[in-house]
């Protein structure tokens, strides 16, 4: 079951020049950008922004992390295809897709000064408000949507210890939860073991 990450407080943005200056391509909803607000962790954060992200067809990763001068640990949220497309010149071993675009959609959590909260802010300039690409069919295809959960992955690490074929675990994870996994995913986390 899908957890719901603790907001602590929102953040009023009906008067943000955001709203008024975000340029949504043709497919994505005018309510693009996650809510503001406060967390209790950095993980609650990401859980958030992605939980919001899912039935808008995108998914967040962590872009970067850095340390601000006074301490603070300041994380930016992009969108994940924020990453530019792999050179069509570049010899590669295998003929693989990629859905990177270079996409600047993002947002960015800070740390509190006393460490105990997180503040999620949409970032001021207006290019980082819109995705260069069209949202996504269905969630399975962003990997932060099919993550599992600790307990789901030990359960499968578990079957696979036990020799249960993937197809098989698959199959029980399917009736089981509602988490988005790929035959692939099984396979790594398998390999992973």
């Amino acid at each position: 079951m899908e957890q719901v990450p603790t907001l602590i407080s929102q953040v009023d943005t009906t008067d943000s020049i955001l709203t008024s200056t975000v340029n949504v391509l043709e497919g994505f909803s005018s309510d693009i950008l996650p809510p503001e607000g406060d967390f209790n962790s950095r993980k609650a954060v990401f859980d958030h922004v992605n939980s919001w992200a899912k039935p808008r067809g995108y998914a967040f990763t962590t872009g970067k992390s850095l340390k601000t001068s006074n301490g603070r640990v300041k994380v930016f949220f992009a969108c994940d295809r924020n990453k530019p497309p792999p050179s069509p010149l570049s010899s590669r071993k295998r003929r693989t897709s990629s859905q990177r675009t270079n996409c600047l959609f993002s947002v960015v959590a800070k740390e509190s000064l006393d460490g105990t909260t997180w503040a999620l802010r949409h970032r001021p300039d207006p290019k980082f408000c819109e995705h260069d690409h069209l949202p996504s069919t269905e969630p399975s295809v962003h990997r932060a949507h099919r993550r599992l959960p600790d307990e789901e992955a030990n359960v499968i690490a578990d079957l696979t210890t036990a020799g249960v074929p993937p197809r098989e675990i698959r199959t029980y994870i399917r009736q089981t939860s509602s988490v988005l996994t790929t035959q692939q995913d099984l396979y790594d986390l398998a390999a992973s073991t």
